[in-house]
């Protein structure tokens, strides 16, 4: 009998010609080795069940003359007919290694085991029962618990139990990603998510794994990773996401298709895989098991995670193109590249009169050392649709691109002209635009030129009422009179404009950038008191005319007041929502770090960590490269992450997070920060060995 796999099919043969020179420990290891091949045999269909039940029988006749018990065997009977949906063979070995000794109480696998047999039946009320201690931290074992805390989240959103599946969610998130786990547990919280209305966790959790997807050679991994997959993109596709990409890195490379191409390769891989099973154990077992999972509906609805994910704009399929387009554009202006580029690739190839504008926009994406002559060639095909006005300012756009690579001498000419050419036209937000390529352009030649050219930007933008383009001249304005440290009621007026004009435009990092300025303008004058009165006023005066743009951006004015008076607890709802709408363009690092202090003062200690983690790494790249204004707010994420840990009585996050204060106090040679390591390592492992 050769139990498939070389190596051990030798020292099969070996131990069977030499075994009188072999130990009881030694039989006993092969014998161990025996019952974990033939488990593995059972998860590729290539291998037929008479060869496995042939290996079962022969590693039970060697138990039996080693006169040992036979639990293991039992155990690996049990397994083998899971593998191949015998249910009631299934049901007969597991009690059978239960009346031999069955579980070992201090083993968290065989736990796990019986956890998962119960949810795999559907029987959440039993799983429940046994799972409950565990799940609540009662019963440990010298493994974390984290395939329970998996196996346990659609029972748990099943019975309702929402704050226990989002907390075991975030534990068996934060488990898997410190250890080696199979793939098959990665799929179960993407299933989870897509399930549970958590699209984005999926796809950040399937960007995590796909990269190894392909050279995953276990097939009932594969399969099941495959349909847990499909779940997700099912889900993406019916919430009007089909359209989406989804992307993984691919030895090296990014490859991008969209949610309907994978739904239609994962459903595709899992069925195939489920019919070769099928096929081998003469049921259709597999297949109505992965076909049920792939038509399940949404469980309910369970907010699993604070921290930052991927997040792209929904693209309606029925949409003109030439809408497609300029949503593109305005994406593109507010900093949103991703979701800029997403458009695009719905766009495809556009009729022929937006192929300018098109090529425009890719040159401006694309960016790199052809952008210039990229945008020289879409200016091309605007002159050849008679297209004036997007001619000049894609032609504006070519001069700031030549002013910024060393090329002065033939941007000024250029942006002049076509700034000269605009004003001639009754375009007003085109002609700000230009003025501002012009003030850019200027910028090292003629300081007065750029105030006045941008003065004049600033008027033309008032005319032609487009926010955008009042809070892109008002940006650089207000920059420019920081710079010449001009009297405060001027910085501030400026400052003010630039905050309205940006939260009527959509424009996030813009607002953020202008309630910076003030926040930093009044500090600077000793009016911040007055400043957060004057904030507190104007909110409250808000009407249900007030955009929701409006009110979330002051009341994220309000939070960065109450962090700053040591209110962090009362500043979380306006952080969340200010965060909310910055996901698009990215959330800048300390917002996460604010919004995990504030979860801290409420005692929303497993959201903390979510926040702090979020950019941690960030905060200390930062801060290396000196671009952090506040230096300390690095490692003090750091701590915050440390004191939650322990509190929550994660003592391996704690010591994973001392680890790099460890490394970070080293390299700056920080004695202070070595010393709270130091004490803080003393004290988590005074506390796991009370524990």
């Amino acid at each position: 009998m050769g139990p498939g796999l070389p190596l051990f099919a030798r020292c099969l043969a070996e131990h069977d010609a030499r075994g009188h020179e072999l130990g009881p420990d030694d039989e006993a290891a092969l014998h161990s080795w025996y019952c974990w091949i033939i488990t593995s045999m059972a998860e590729f269909p290539a291998i037929g069940l008479p060869r496995i039940y042939a290996a079962l029988d022969d590693v039970e006749r060697r138990f039996r003359t080693a006169g040992r018990d036979l639990r293991e065997v039992y155990a690996t009977r049990r397994s083998v007919a899971h593998r191949a949906a015998d249910w009631d063979q299934e049901q007969e070995y597991f009690e059978r290694w239960t009346a031999a000794g069955g579980p070992d109480p201090t083993d968290m696998w065989d736990f796990a085991l019986q956890v998962s047999r119960l949810t795999a039946r559907g029987d959440d009320a039993a799983a429940y029962a046994l799972a409950a201690p565990v799940l609540a931290g009662d019963r440990t074992f010298d493994e974390p618990p984290v395939p329970v805390h998996i196996d346990m989240l659609l029972p748990l959103a099943r019975m309702g139990l929402h704050a226990e599946a989002r907390r075991s969610f975030r534990l068996a998130r934060r488990g898997i990603d410190r250890d080696v786990y199979r793939y098959e547990y990665s799929g179960k919280l993407i299933e989870f998510c897509a399930l549970t209305g958590n699209l984005d966790a999926g796809l950040e959790r399937v960007s995590m794994m796909m990269w190894g997807f392909p050279t995953l050679n276990r097939p009932t991994g594969k399969m099941d990773f495959a349909a847990a997959v499909a779940v997700l993109m099912r889900q993406m596709v019916e919430a009007g996401r089909g359209d989406e990409p989804v992307g993984w890195a691919k030895q090296g490379e990014d490859e991008y298709v969209d949610a309907v191409q994978m739904l239609g390769r994962m459903r595709g891989t899992a069925l195939d895989l489920a019919a070769r099973f099928d096929e081998r154990d003469a049921t259709t077992a597999h297949t109505d098991r992965v076909r049920a999972r792939l038509a399940a509906g949404p469980v309910a609805p369970v907010r699993v995670s604070a921290a930052s994910l991927p997040f792209t704009y929904g693209i309606p399929a029925d949409l003109p193109p030439e809408e497609v387009l300029s949503r593109a554009e305005r994406h593109l202006d507010r900093g949103r590249r991703t979701a800029a580029r997403d458009h695009l690739r719905a766009l495809g190839q556009p009729p022929a009169h937006l192929a300018a504008r098109r090529a425009h926009l890719l040159a401006r994406l694309d960016g790199g050392p052809d952008e210039g002559s990229a945008l020289y060639e879409a200016a091309g095909q605007y002159q050849d649709d008679e297209d004036w006005v997007r001619m000049a300012l894609c032609l504006c756009d070519a001069a700031v691109w030549m002013a910024d690579n060393g090329r002065l001498d033939d941007a000024v000419p250029v942006v002049t002209g076509m700034r000269d050419m605009l004003r001639k036209l009754p375009e007003p937000a085109a002609v700000a635009r230009a003025e501002f390529a012009y003030a850019n352009v200027m910028t090292g030649l003629d300081s007065d030129e750029v105030d006045r050219a941008l003065a004049r930007a600033a008027e033309d933008a008032a005319e032609s009422s487009d926010p955008y383009v009042v809070a892109l001249v008002a940006g650089h304005r207000v920059h420019r009179a920081q710079k010449r440290q001009a009297p405060l009621d001027e910085v501030v007026a400026l400052a003010e404009a630039m905050r309205d004009a940006a939260l009527d435009a959509d424009w996030p990092a813009q607002a953020v950038r202008a309630f910076s300025c003030l926040e930093a303008a009044h500090a600077e004058a000793g009016t911040g008191a007055a400043y957060r009165r004057e904030v507190d006023e104007r909110t409250a005066g808000f009407d249900s005319g007030t955009t929701a743009a409006v009110r979330v951006g002051f009341g994220y004015a309000q939070a960065r007041g109450l962090i700053g008076e040591g209110r962090a607890a009362e500043a979380v709802l306006a952080l969340e929502e200010w965060i909310a709408a910055e996901r698009s363009s990215g959330v800048p690092a300390m917002h996460w770090h604010w919004l995990a202090q504030g979860y801290l003062a409420a005692g929303r200690l497993d959201d903390a960590v979510d926040a702090a983690e979020a950019r941690a790494d960030l905060l200390d790249e930062l801060r290396d490269h000196d671009r952090l204004e506040d230096p300390s707010a690095a490692d003090a994420n750091r701590a915050l992450l440390v004191d939650c840990h322990r509190r929550l009585r994660d003592f391996a996050g704690a010591l994973e997070q001392l680890e790099i204060l460890s490394r970070n106090a080293h390299k700056r040679d920080d004695a202070p920060l070595q010393e709270y390591v130091r004490d803080q390592v003393e004290q988590v492992r005074r506390e796991m060995a009370s524990r």
